[in-house]
Order: C-alpha cells, then sequence, then structure tokens
C-alpha cells in the first residue's frame, strides 16, 4: 500500500519526493513487493516519477550488480533464435556493430560509482566496446571476444572463474538491476532470485527490472518497469544529472581507448598469464600481425563443448564437424590481423579463428584483469637496469 501511495503522489505532484534518509525509503520498498509500473513509447511522461524511485535506489545500494540478457542488444545484433517477429536471425556481420544507448548509458553509471559489477548474458563486447572496463563484466555465458572463455552451449559448463564470480555477485548484491532478459530459468538467473529473496530479509534492497516482456519473476521486483531501456536509462541519467551528450558524440564508435593503443605493450603478467604484483621484469605482450601466441591456462574450451575447437586441450582425438579425426592439440596459433572494424584481433588457434577483444590490451597494460587469456608462445620480458648500489662487486 505505501508503494503505491509514493507513486500516486509522484504521479500527482510531479514534484521530488522528501525523504530524509534514502537508504530507509529503498529498504520500504524491498519490503513491499512488487511495485508494477508500466510505460508505453507514448506514455513517456508518466515515467519521471519511477525513475526517481530507481534513482533513490541506485543511490542508496552500495553494491549494484546489472544483469542483462539479449533484449540490451537485439536492435543492433539480431537474436540467434529466428521466430514470428525475427525472420533474420543474427546480423551479418554482428562483431562489427556498435553498441546501443543503454550499453553506453550503463557504462556511464559505472563511471559514477553506481554500477559495481556487471553479469553479462551475451557475447557481444558491446559493453567494452561502450568503455565499460573488463574487469567488471562477467561474460557468463562466453564471449566473442574471449578465446579462453569461449560462447558455452547450453549443455556445456561455465568457465569456473565466471562461475565463481556469479555466485559471489548472487550473494552479496544489494541491488540487481536486470535489463531485457526473460529470466527464463538459467544458471545465472539466481543473482536476480537469490538477491530478491535476501530483499525479503532484508539483507538486500532487491531487484529492478526493465523489460518489454513479463518474466516469472515480476512478482518479486522491487520496482518493475515495462519499456525501451534506451528511453528509460536516457530519463535516469537525466534525474541523476549525469552528461548523456557524450553518448550521442560517439555513436557509431567503440571507446577510443581501445583503438588508440599499439598492438605490442608491457603488461604485469607471467608467461602463464598470471598477474604479478609488483613485477621487477613487466611481460610484452605482442600481438602484431604473425606474431606467435598460445592460450593461457585455465581456458574453459572443453567445458564450453563447441565442436569446432574440441580438439584443443583434448585428452585424445576428436572428430571435426566434416568427420575428420583431428589429434589432440594444446592451444598454439599467431595473430592474422589487428581489425579496427571488429574492435578486435583476429587468430588463428590449432586451425580455428578466434577473435580477442582490443580492450584486453588496456585490462592487461593496468593489470585490472587476475589473468589474461592470450600470451605469446615464447614471451618477451623488458630489459631493466641494475642499480650500481645493488651491485656486489
Amino acid at each position: 500500500m505505501l508503494c503505491r501511495q509514493i507513486i500516486r503522489s509522484f504521479n500527482e505532484t510531479d514534484s521530488v519526493f522528501a525523504c530524509e534518509n534514502p537508504l530507509q525509503w529503498a529498504q520500504y520498498l524491498s519490503f513491499l513487493n512488487p511495485m508494477y509500473v508500466s510505460v508505453l513509447p507514448t506514455q513517456l511522461g508518466k515515467l519521471l516519477p519511477q525513475v526517481k524511485a530507481l534513482a533513490m535506489i541506485l543511490k542508496a545500494s552500495k553494491e549494484t550488480v546489472v544483469y542483462t540478457g539479449a533484449g540490451i542488444s537485439a536492435s543492433v545484433v539480431g537474436q540467434a533464435a529466428k521466430s514470428g517477429c525475427n525472420k533474420v536471425g543474427l546480423h551479418h556481420n554482428a562483431k562489427a556493430v556498435n553498441p546501443t544507448y543503454t550499453h553506453r548509458a550503463l557504462a556511464l553509471l559505472h563511471d559514477h560509482g553506481l554500477i559495481q559489477s556487471w553479469q553479462q548474458q551475451n557475447h557481444d563486447g558491446l559493453p567494452q566496446k561502450a568503455g565499460y572496463p573488463q574487469h567488471k563484466l562477467n561474460e557468463i555465458h562466453g564471449s566473442w571476444y574471449d578465446p579462453g572463455n569461449p560462447v558455452v552451449k547450453y549443455n556445456g559448463s561455465l568457465h569456473s572463474l565466471a562461475y565463481q564470480w556469479m555466485v559471489e555477485d548472487a550473494k552479496t548484491a544489494d541491488v540487481a538491476l536486470v535489463i531485457g532478459t526473460t529470466l527464463s530459468g538459467l544458471n545465472a538467473d539466481r543473482v536476480v532470485t537469490d538477491t530478491c529473496e535476501r530483499s525479503l530479509r532484508g539483507d538486500a534492497l532487491g531487484a529492478v527490472c526493465i523489460n518489454l516482456q513479463q518474466t516469472q519473476h515480476d512478482d518479486k521486483m522491487t520496482l518493475r518497469m515495462f519499456g525501451k531501456s534506451d528511453k528509460i536509462l536516457q530519463v535516469l541519467l537525466r534525474e541523476l544529472d549525469i552528461d548523456d551528450s557524450g553518448i550521442f558524440a560517439a555513436a557509431g564508435t567503440s571507446d577510443a581507448r581501445w583503438r588508440d593503443l599499439p598492438s605490442a605493450v608491457l603488461v604485469p603478467y607471467d608467461k602463464d598469464g598470471k598477474r604479478v604484483q609488483n613485477p621487477q621484469k613487466r611481460m610484452w605482450l605482442d600481438l602484431s600481425n604473425r606474431a606467435q601466441v598460445r592460450l593461457s591456462p585455465g581456458y574453459n574450451i572443453q567445458g564450453a563443448l563447441q565442436p569446432g575447437m574440441m580438439h584443443i586441450g583434448a585428452a585424445k582425438a576428436t572428430k571435426s564437424r566434416t568427420g575428420t579425426t583431428l589429434p589432440p592439440a594444446p592451444g598454439h596459433g599467431y595473430v592474422v590481423q589487428r581489425s579496427e572494424e571488429v574492435c578486435a584481433f583476429k587468430l588463428s588457434i590449432e586451425g580455428t579463428r578466434f577473435t580477442l577483444g582490443l580492450w584486453w590490451l588496456h585490462a592487461a597494460m593496468h593489470g585490472t584483469v587476475p589473468r589474461i587469456p592470450i600470451v605469446n608462445l615464447r614471451p618477451r620480458f623488458e630489459q631493466v637496469r641494475e642499480d650500481a648500489s645493488q651491485r656486489k662487486q
């Protein structure tokens, strides 16, 4: 009842809700599930009261986890599953498309400290192209841009590190911000359902869902908004006084930080791609054309169950899609070329094509990820001059 009264007061007065303790108010919302809000494209004027509520929830949260599905990318990438509405499937060159407003808005929310983690069901690399940092993004179902974590088939196994990250977020999130997913029962949906359950005990603020379609968990949401995420997030940024002019200026491009990087950089990692704290010598990560590379240990190719890759890391010979017997392979290969069009390095690993997002270079340079998926086959390390005061003679 209190939720309905708050929303009614918003609609009637169009004024900012006066609350001395936003955290306490957000906790009220989490206990009084659900608060339904239906926003049709022709009714965006009714959106402001609910966006004010969302803004207060995000400000009160100390740990907001975003959980996204195909809906935030469908307008540019398409969808793999054809249906009555989708006759085309994926875009003919899906790796070359650019981020939507939603991707860029979520990156801005992270930059302003309002998003702490992103559980991404999609494989398309659009969050990173929008400027969202790799070390804050868990590509739970695999990625087109991470050779160590290829797209996982429905009967496959999640990467162990991705799974642990997802479970930890499900335990600790104050708010799960759900966008563009039907919550159809995948393992990773626990990020949302567990947060909702904890909100009933007062241990979280609950989940906020922005979606065009209904989900089976709508009745558990603290705030449920039916509408297009691009429109809703545009109003949210303005409510939070976050300048979104850069989003429109960057339309049709990927983040400049990735495009301006050289192809060979010094990184604080060892020969197996594991991060080293305060290394005496940094390693060269050389991804120039024809540079020889290998997959770092710990990759999830066997767990992903992609048929064209199963010889990599296999214990015995496997059959290719064409029936050819392939011997086990260790995961060696080379850089084919750097492609600005798809914002990635194109690789050939044991005869199989992979791509590595340019943003991995930025992450590796700054040591923000615990492991990097690719290292050179015979890595070189920087030459460090010896301090004269430390010499024996």
